[in-house]
């Protein structure tokens, strides 16, 4: 057996454990999957046997749009927060006491 047949075989040898490997993983998602449906199949199944009545409806949308709200005010609160925090003064101050001006004037960074 010279070098190129064994070079050949450990490279078929290397490509079937590397998608042997790859089959297995992909059939352990395949039942992990019905196994443990995912939440929109769980929700389908269950409204497909009840039906929702008119009070909840009103009262998920209600709730909706009190959730809407209050990211809306978060958002915004956090836009303010941003905007007068002052970053770029923060960001030329200098980063510690080890810091000196004098360093710019040796390295030539005036």
């Amino acid at each position: 057996m010279n070098e190129i047949e064994q070079g050949l075989i450990l490279s078929g040898i290397g490509i079937v454990i590397t998608f042997s490997a790859l089959g297995i993983l992909i059939l352990l998602i395949v039942l992990l999957k019905i196994i443990f449906p995912t939440g929109q199949a769980v929700r389908k199944s269950k409204t497909e046997t009840e039906e929702i009545p008119a009070e909840d409806q009103s009262t998920r949308e209600r709730k909706r749009k009190i959730a809407a709200a209050a990211a809306a005010a978060a958002l915004s609160l956090q836009k303010d927060k941003t905007q007068s925090s002052g970053l770029g003064q923060v960001l030329e101050s200098p980063p510690g006491n080890w810091w000196h001006k004098k360093l710019d004037r040796i390295h030539f960074k005036e």
